[in-house]
């Protein structure tokens, strides 16, 4: 044994082999999967599709496409499924607001939340089922199709952009995918749209600015109620010119007497009264801080006049007093 090594053997360790994936369920006559038409691409070229994808994931998830750059002999640009969490759609749910009280934000803000994303038909029923009801997404789906055809005379018709049965569309086909982003478009107009709006003045303006309410958010407020209850668009000259004179006549007082101030201010762009309403609120919260301050410096000092004296102080009165002659 001197002067020999001990050989040692390495063994790899256990490693444990995934199950295998369970077998696809039978298809119906007539179906033809993104997979299929995916087979007749080279070896490693071939793109991954959701119905892939969603098989191997569960249904627990929606899954929206993205661009990428694919490997393989034959370089190019192809489109993967990206997970999309069931349970994010319902947290925005939380934050979309309600459909019927205020369909322009609903939009607006389910907009910002699908991004610049590309969606299949089956994702975006998917998410329709989670933030709306059945009766919300019929009136939807009208109102969408409604402005489609409107814009779209000389066609494609809106019922081939939004059908009611699952289309074969291909995320590989660039045609499809144009047919995808058309029902996303679709489908924010129709949210934008869905709740007939009421030619009802007095209601689009009856409100005034709250106490504690920004300039900024007043004028958004009396923009929302003039395309709800009015019928009017506030970007055209009729609905500036109303906007303007609201937005002046029922702000705060101090605010109103700043900008009926102005000179011409009927004629002045809405950004300019805006910025002038922004003034005297910054220059009202100030006052308000110095008030506080103000009062809470009183407070203070009167506090420390009717404070008791301190016991050091009370010690040398009584001594002062114990030594003065009787």
């Amino acid at each position: 044994m001197n002067g020999m090594r001990k050989k040692s053997h390495f063994h790899p360790p256990p490693y444990i082999h995934p199950p295998p994936s369970p077998p696809a369920p039978p298809k119906a006559p007539g179906y033809h999967s993104d997979s299929d038409s995916a087979t007749d691409t080279p070896r490693g070229t071939r793109r991954v599709t959701r119905s892939q994808t969603r098989n191997r994931e569960g249904e627990g998830r929606l899954y929206l496409l993205r661009e990428v750059a694919m490997g393989g002999p034959q370089y190019g640009m192809g489109y993967v499924s990206i997970p999309l969490n069931t349970g994010d759609v319902r947290e925005f749910k939380k934050e979309m607001g309600n459909l019927l009280e205020d369909p322009l934000g609903a939009s607006e803000r389910v907009d910002q939340f699908l991004g610049s994303n590309v969606y299949t038909w089956e994702e975006l029923q998917a998410i329709l089922g989670i933030l709306f009801t059945a009766e919300e997404r019929n009136m939807i789906r009208r109102a969408g199709m409604q402005i489609w055809d409107q814009q779209h005379q000389q066609g494609p018709v809106g019922d081939l952009k939004w059908p009611l049965q699952r289309p074969n569309w291909n995320n590989q086909n660039e045609q499809d995918r144009d047919h995808m982003q058309d029902l996303r478009t679709i489908i924010v107009q129709g949210i934008r749209e869905s709740v007939p709006r009421g030619q009802n003045i007095n209601k689009a303006f009856s409100e005034h600015q709250k106490k504690d309410e920004t300039p900024t958010e007043w004028l958004e407020r009396l923009r929302k109620n003039l395309q709800l209850y009015s019928g009017l668009d506030p970007s055209t000259p009729a609905g500036q010119a109303l906007l303007k004179m609201q937005f002046v006549a029922k702000s705060w007082g101090d605010i109103r007497w700043k900008l009926e101030k102005l000179e011409d201010w009927q004629d002045r762009g809405m950004d300019e009264l805006l910025r002038e309403a922004q003034k005297v609120y910054v220059r009202r919260e100030e006052e308000i801080h110095k008030r506080q301050a103000r009062i809470l410096v009183a407070v203070v000092r009167e506090g420390q006049k009717g404070s008791p004296p301190s016991p050091e102080g009370c010690s040398a009165t009584t001594k002062k007093t114990s030594e003065e002659p009787e």
